[in-house]
């Protein structure tokens, strides 16, 4: 079965590296990969040098929508001031920029990727995210009349246009029951989907890391218990849900040290000038450290007590959670989305009420107090990540779905 795998992000996000994990242990004598990508993503390279064929396309980007002559319509005029000011001047301007979307980004990105289909000639195309933001690929698909799998990574509303497109998908791939609720309750029919939680390649875990000699590789202090918050700088990613709860933490621990490690978006620069304006108005310049991007997580993992996933919104699923799991880290997690489906609450770590400055504060320190305790969490949380959260585990869940909607269309002819 020849397989061609659709992801237009801007850069290499949860989404990449999940479908790189999958791919990387596919087995090539059954499938037969092939990745189409937006032409400035740089994961490019990566599945290229996993002798995975890449197709891109080009892809419309903000700079580019905002110049068009669609836009220059109404923006800076009187006209579209009175637009976006509401009622039902504002669901004008709503429409005008439905309008402006379906026509300068929908439709050529269609176009775009029907033709791209029709290339490659693959037996079925695999989305690689929810259908609110795959509209583009499920329609060309359709198009092509090759049948597709939505592989649902993100939470989010499904509109008139999305349930249309849903009807053409031959299978959904949840990748926690979180999500999978989540769409059905959205009316995507339950005999569509199939739950299949994400893999994480284990190999750098294989062999438990020295704490010790990670934490002199990043220059971090040998003596002072450490928690980590790891994720793309965000607001939904709750960093300053973080730096709140550290306030708290530092009055019982004092020489606990919180590490924010992840970089800004595109779309939120200013956002990471905010935490570190917030960290130094609560005091915290000696308590926190942001450690910017890491190419080596498992390195990071190994340096630190604890890990917090500090999310305010619930999270689809939560990869580093399983990565702290497998480095044989606690982990505190909000008692909502997928977390909630990895982490077994007092046995591999500790959920604390969502957007709960104070509940996450004591999480942490009722950890930080009771090493032996947090010890046997890491340990136990190891052992289950190994045991249900593999990338072999994935390959072969997702290979059988392939299979089988193989065979259905097969019986069907």
């Amino acid at each position: 079965m020849r397989i061609l795998y659709i992801d237009l992000t801007a850069g290499i996000g949860g989404s990449i590296v999940s479908l790189e994990q999958l791919l990387g242990v596919m087995d090539r004598r059954a499938f037969e990969p092939i990745v189409l990508l937006s032409s400035h993503n740089p994961a490019m390279a990566r599945f290229r040098a996993m002798q995975v064929p890449v197709v891109t396309i080009p892809t419309v980007t903000a700079d580019t929508a905002r110049s068009s002559g669609v836009v220059s319509l109404v923006k800076g005029s009187q006209t579209g001031q009175r637009l976006r000011n509401g009622g039902l001047y504002s669901h004008l301007w709503d429409r005008a920029r439905s309008v402006r979307n379906f026509l300068t980004r929908t439709l050529p990105l269609t176009w775009r990727l029907w033709r791209a289909i029709r290339a490659a000639q693959p037996t079925l195309v695999h989305v690689n995210d929810a259908v609110f933001v795959s509209r583009p690929a499920i329609a060309a698909a359709w198009l092509a009349a090759k049948p597709s799998v939505c592989h649902v990574r993100s939470l989010g509303p499904l509109r008139f246009w999305d349930h249309l497109w849903a009807r053409t998908v031959q299978r959904f791939i949840f990748i926690s029951r979180w999500v999978a609720d989540d769409q059905r309750r959205q009316g995507i029919p339950a005999a569509k989907g199939r739950l299949i939680y994400n893999g994480i390649d284990l190999t750098a875990y294989a062999t438990p890391a020295d704490r010790r000699a990670a934490r002199a590789a990043l220059d971090l202090p040998l003596d002072r218990p450490i928690i980590a918050v790891v994720g793309r700088l965000v607001p939904w990613k709750g960093q300053a849900l973080f730096l709140e709860a550290m306030c708290l933490v530092v009055d019982a621990v004092p020489d606990a040290l919180g590490l924010i490690v992840g970089e800004v978006e595109s779309f939120s620069r200013e956002f990471g000038d905010e935490l570190r304006a917030l960290r130094d108005r609560l005091g915290l310049h000696d308590a926190v450290r942001f450690m910017g991007h890491s190419d080596d997580i498992p390195a990071v993992l190994a340096a630190v007590d604890v890990l917090a996933h500090t999310s305010v919104s619930p999270e689809p699923f939560g990869r580093v959670i399983v990565e702290a799991m497998a480095a044989g880290r606690p982990v505190i997690t909000p008692a909502e989305g997928g977390g909630t489906e990895i982490v077994v609450d007092g046995v591999t770590g500790r959920w604390f009420q969502p957007r709960d400055a104070h509940a996450l504060a004591q999480a942490i320190i009722d950890l930080l107090t009771h090493p032996e305790a947090a010890r046997a969490m890491g340990l136990a949380g190891r052992a289950r990540a190994f045991q249900h959260f593999s990338s072999e585990r994935l390959a072969a869940e997702v290979s059988a779905l392939y299979r089988d909607l193989g065979a259905e269309r097969t019986g069907a002819i």
